[in-house]
């Protein structure tokens, strides 16, 4: 892809949440962009608003001669426009190629691991435009501060999330790599955690010569893959705790957690070693972390961290990130994006600092993974508070023996307490039954990547 190319790049799936902000971005970058999805939405309205000529059907007949194909993981070869493009002998880009391209063409600063990508992506690029770098971005998640779910800046840096559920992280050249974590996930895509951290260990030796691995110390499987990576590769450790202090370069110690913010000290080496308090705008000592590593991440691509430091409580979350929607008969509605067992023990460890009584519902995303993980779904989810449960949203995957009435048994086997809704549609009127009940303040927590958060939004609509 070169800078002065005149190439017509049609997307496959536009209103997609990684698909929309890469085909703005490259809209941006001066080519012509066109698109197609399943169904009008809000998505497709918003992307023809910015002059995107988008078609709420995939026919195969919007295709031209010459036009580049862009399609993700989500599009198979039965898709009619994917059939089309292969007749017409167009060039195909599977999403992470074309963003692999543009990432080439400045210092890419990426950001991998299981859980936090795009709350850290987005603060990292926050951190930057906030202290005059000026960045790029490309973020999987809509980020109040830019009003989208990207950014065009005129600096060096992109700043961009790097997905490992298909494996097409490995093929980002990265300026500076964050490391967030790694835990069994994706298992529909990966065999085993042994053929995971083989994937990041691509991923972490593809860093450019000279470049920066960012890491989490504390999580043995990204300590291992540091130790191993390669000599011209500066590494710099991040932790949260006081016995940390001498082992990590940027740690958060002095923690004090409330039910939407929490304050901390960084700890931060350099020429010398600085001590600076610090507030995050958000829940759980997960954040606090996410506000380490990011901090840090901003002051290794030449930002000044006193400066990061300051603008860090003006930062809002992307969507569906502890995001507050409104009130539901009385009751505060939350909507969370947690789906892995892991992600869900840290909202519950948040949630619990939130005042007066508190609901969780909860949608289980994708067969494979319930299957693979349900003893630790039930675990998890044999603690959470008046749960209710309802049945897997598939992503397109067919459904095998393994679902949501499983699971359900499964957290009652564990001695959990829980109801059971065949589908979402059941779910407003459980809770308007049980409403006549609550003590207030009261808090619904809706959670899991599915469809939960349309079902939220529609009943604040409808009340």
């Amino acid at each position: 892809m070169k800078e002065n190319d005149k190439l017509s790049f049609y997307f496959c799936g536009i209103a997609g949440c990684g698909m929309d902000p890469l085909a703005r971005f490259t809209l941006r970058e001066g080519y012509s962009v066109r698109g197609s999805d399943i169904k009008e939405s809000v998505e497709l309205e918003k992307l023809r608003s910015e002059g995107i000529e988008c078609y709420a059907s995939q026919d195969g007949t919007k295709l031209r001669p010459g036009d580049v194909f862009v399609y993700s993981s989500a599009i198979h070869d039965d898709n009619p426009d994917m059939m089309r493009a292969k007749e017409l002998g167009l060039s195909m880009l599977h999403r992470s190629e074309l963003l692999a391209q543009i990432a080439r063409r400045r210092k890419a600063v990426t950001v991998a691991g299981m859980h936090g990508k795009t709350t850290v992506s987005s603060l990292i690029a926050f951190l930057m435009a906030e202290c005059g770098l000026d960045p790029n971005a490309v973020i999987g998640g809509f980020v109040p501060a830019f009003d989208g779910n990207f950014r065009k800046g005129a600096g060096d840096y992109l700043v961009l999330e790097a997905d490992e559920s298909d494996g097409t992280f490995t093929r980002y050249a990265s300026t500076v790599a964050v490391l967030l974590n790694i835990d069994a996930d994706h298992l529909d895509h990966y065999k085993d955690i042994k053929e995971i951290e083989k994937a990041f260990a691509v991923y972490v030796n593809n860093i450019v010569p000279g470049g920066t691995l960012v890491y989490n110390c504390e999580d043995e499987i990204c300590r291992r893959l540091a130790k191993n990576a390669r000599g011209d590769i500066r590494k710099v450790k991040c932790a949260l705790g006081a016995l940390a202090t001498e082992s990590a370069d940027y740690v958060g110690v002095d923690i004090a957690l409330s039910d939407l913010s929490s304050t901390f000290t960084l700890i931060a080496d350099g020429k010398e070693k600085r001590s600076l308090p610090a507030v995050v705008p958000l829940p759980g000592s997960h954040n606090v972390f996410n506000a380490v590593i990011s901090l840090a991440c901003a002051e290794v691509c030449g930002a000044d961290l006193e400066a990061a430091i300051k603008a860090l409580p003006g930062f809002k979350n992307a969507r569906r990130r502890f995001e507050l929607l409104g009130k539901w008969h009385g009751a505060e509605i939350i909507d969370d994006y947690a789906h892995h067992p892991k992600e869900i023990e840290a909202l519950l460890r948040s949630a619990s600092r939130l005042e007066g009584e508190l609901t969780v519902v909860f949608q289980p995303h994708r067969f494979s993974r319930t299957e693979k993980l349900l003893p630790e779904f039930a675990k998890v989810l044999s603690k959470a508070p008046n749960l209710i449960l309802t049945d897997v949203y598939s992503a397109g995957e067919s459904k095998n023996r393994i679902g949501g009435r499983e699971l359900y048994e499964a957290v009652l086997a564990m001695g959990g307490k829980a109801e059971w809704a065949d589908t979402p549609k059941e779910i407003p009127d459980l809770l308007l039954k049980r409403s006549k009940n609550w003590k207030f303040p009261h808090t619904l927590l809706f959670t899991g990547a599915g469809a939960l958060s349309g079902l939220a939004h529609e009943m604040l609509k409808k009340q």
